[in-house]
C-alpha cells in the first residue's frame, strides 16, 4: 500500500505539470491547421522527427544515465560527477555536430542551417538540465519547469504565426528561445553551477556511464524508426500533404501518449528502486494489469470522441485524419507496454536487451511501410507502426522473463481489445451513432474501473 502511494503521489505530481503544459501544446497543433498548410505541417513533423533522429548520437543517451546513476547514489561526489562528466561531453559533442554540419552545409545548403544547429544545442542541454533535476528529487521544479518551456513555447509561437505572418521558421525561433530560457532558469534555481568542477570530470568515468548509455542509442534509434521513420517512406511515396495529415492523425493519440508520459516518469524511479525487493514480480503484475486496464479506458474513449472532436478542431483539409487515429492509438498501447517491459532493463542495468528488441520493431516498421505504403497509403503506414510495436513487445515479453517473472493479464487483454476495435467501426456510422457510440464507450469504461474509481476515492481520503 506505501509503495502504491508513492507510485501514485508521483504520478499526480508529474501530471500537474505535463497536463497542463501538453495542453496548452496540444491546443497550439490544432491551431496552427488554420495558418499553416498541409505541406507546412508536413514539412515542420519532418524537422522535428530528423531532429529526434540526431539527437541520440549528440547526446549519447547521456541523460538516462545521469538519472539512473543520480537515484543509485546520493552523495555529493557522485552528482559533481556526473555533472561536470556529461556536461564536457555533450560540450564536445555538440563541437564536432557543428563541424559536420558545416562541412555538408557547404557542398548541400540546408535549410534553416543555423536553427536547426541552435535547436538541438538548446534541446540537449534542456533535456540533460531537467533529468539532472529529477535525478536529484526535486520533482516540483521538474515540473515547473516543463509548464515554462510550452508558455513559453506557445505564446510565442502564436504571435510569429499571427502577427509577423512568420510559418515554420517561426516555429523554431519558438522552440529554441523556450530551450534557451529555461535551460537557464533551471541552471539558476536548481543551483546546478554548484555541481560543475572541470577536476570532477573523469574520464574513466565518463566511459563508464558511456558504457551503460551507448547501447541505449541504437535503441533510442530503434523506437524512433518504428514511431517516425515512416514519414519519409510517405513523402516518399504520398507528399508532404500526405504527410501532414498523417501529423494531425497522431495528435489525437498524443493525449494518451501524455499519460503514459506522466505515468512512465514516475513508474521508471519506482521500477529502478524496487528492482531489489523480494516482492517484485508480484509488485510489477499488479501495476501492469492497472496499466493495461487504464490505456484501453482512456483509448476508447479517445476513439468514441474522435470524428466529433476532429470535426470541431481542425480545418477542413485535415478532417480525413480520423480514420487513421484507432490504428495510431493501438500503436500506442503496444509501444507503451512495452515500454513498462523495458523498464525491467534499466533497474537490472542490462540495457543491451533494450537494443535487441527495439532493432527488430524497427525492422520491421520500415520493411512494412515500404510493402504497405504504396499499396495501402496512410492505412499502411499505420498498419506498419502497429506491427512494429507488437514485434518490440513481444521479443522484449521473451527476454524479460529471464530477469523478472510478471503476469500477463491475458484475458483482460483480449476482452478490451476486443471492446476496441467494435468502438472503432461504429465510427463509421451516421452522427446518431456516433452520439451513441460515445455514451457507450463511457458506460463500459466507468463500468470495468468502477471498483478501482472507489477504491482510487477511499484511498485518496486516508
Amino acid at each position: 500500500m506505501k509503495e502504491q502511494k508513492s507510485l501514485l503521489n508521483l504520478t499526480i505530481l508529474y501530471s500537474i505539470g505535463n497536463f497542463s503544459s501538453k495542453i496548452i501544446s496540444f491546443i497550439l497543433i490544432f491551431f496552427t491547421t488554420f495558418y499553416l498548410s498541409k505541406e507546412d505541417v508536413g514539412a515542420y513533423d519532418l524537422i522535428l522527427i530528423t531532429l529526434s533522429l540526431l539527437s541520440p548520437f549528440v547526446t549519447f543517451q547521456l541523460t538516462d544515465a545521469a538519472l539512473r546513476w543520480l537515484l543509485g547514489d546520493d552523495s555529493i561526489r557522485i552528482k559533481k560527477e556526473v555533472f561536470s562528466t556529461i556536461s564536457v561531453i555533450l560540450v564536445l559533442s555538440h563541437f564536432v555536430l557543428y563541424f559536420i554540419m558545416y562541412c555538408y552545409n557547404y557542398y548541400y545548403p540546408i535549410k534553416y542551417f543555423n536553427l536547426l544547429f541552435l535547436l538541438v544545442l538548446c534541446q540537449s542541454i534542456y533535456l540533460f538540465f531537467l533529468q539532472f533535476i529529477r535525478g536529484l528529487g526535486k520533482n516540483g521544479l521538474y515540473v515547473w519547469a516543463g509548464v515554462i518551456y510550452t508558455l513559453i513555447y506557445v505564446l510565442f509561437a502564436i504571435f510569429v504565426l499571427m502577427v509577423l505572418n512568420y510559418k515554420i521558421e517561426g516555429l523554431l525561433y519558438s522552440n529554441i528561445l523556450a530551450g534557451f530560457f529555461v535551460s537557464i532558469f533551471l541552471f539558476a534555481v536548481g543551483r546546478l553551477y554548484s555541481f560543475f568542477n572541470l577536476k570532477y570530470a573523469r574520464v574513466d568515468f565518463g566511459k563508464t556511464l558511456l558504457r551503460y548509455s551507448t547501447p541505449l542509442i541504437p535503441n533510442s534509434l530503434s523506437w524512433w524508426a518504428i514511431s517516425s521513420s515512416n514519414r519519409y517512406i510517405i513523402l516518399m511515396y504520398l507528399g508532404t500533404a500526405a504527410n501532414g495529415i498523417f501529423a494531425i492523425a497522431y495528435k489525437l493519440p498524443t493525449i494518451l501518449l501524455m499519460i503514459v508520459n506522466v505515468f512512465y516518469l514516475a513508474w521508471q524511479e519506482k521500477a529502478i528502486t524496487s528492482y531489489d525487493r523480494e516482492d517484485r514480480d508480484e509488485y510489477f503484475s499488479k501495476v501492469l494489469k492497472d496499466y493495461i486496464r487504464v490505456l484501453f479506458s482512456i483509448s476508447i474513449l479517445i476513439v468514441a470522441a474522435n470524428k466529433l472532436a476532429l470535426s470541431f478542431m481542425v480545418s477542413k483539409d485535415f478532417f480525413d485524419a480520423w480514420q487513421y487515429t484507432p490504428l495510431l492509438l493501438l500503436s500506442i498501447i503496444f509501444s507503451s507496454i512495452a515500454g513498462f517491459y523495458g523498464t525491467g532493463y534499466l533497474g537490472a542495468k542490462k540495457t543491451k536487451g533494450a537494443f535487441t528488441s527495439s532493432i527488430f520493431g524497427g525492422i520491421t516498421t520500415v520493411g512494412l511501410s515500404f510493402m504497405l505504403i504504396s499499396r495501402f497509403g496512410l492505412f499502411g503506414a499505420s498498419v506498419a507502426v502497429v506491427i512494429g510495436y507488437i514485434v518490440l513487445l513481444l521479443i522484449r515479453f521473451s527476454h524479460i522473463r529471464t530477469l523478472l517473472k510478471i503476469i500477463f493479464p491475458i484475458r483482460l487483454f483480449i476482452t478490451l481489445l476486443i471492446v476496441f476495435v467494435a468502438v472503432s467501426v461504429l465510427n463509421y456510422g451516421n452522427n446518431y451513432s456516433l452520439y451513441l457510440n460515445l455514451v457507450l464507450a463511457f458506460c463500459f469504461v466507468f463500468y470495468i474501473n468502477r471498483k478501482q474509481l472507489l477504491s482510487l476515492n477511499q484511498f485518496l481520503a486516508k
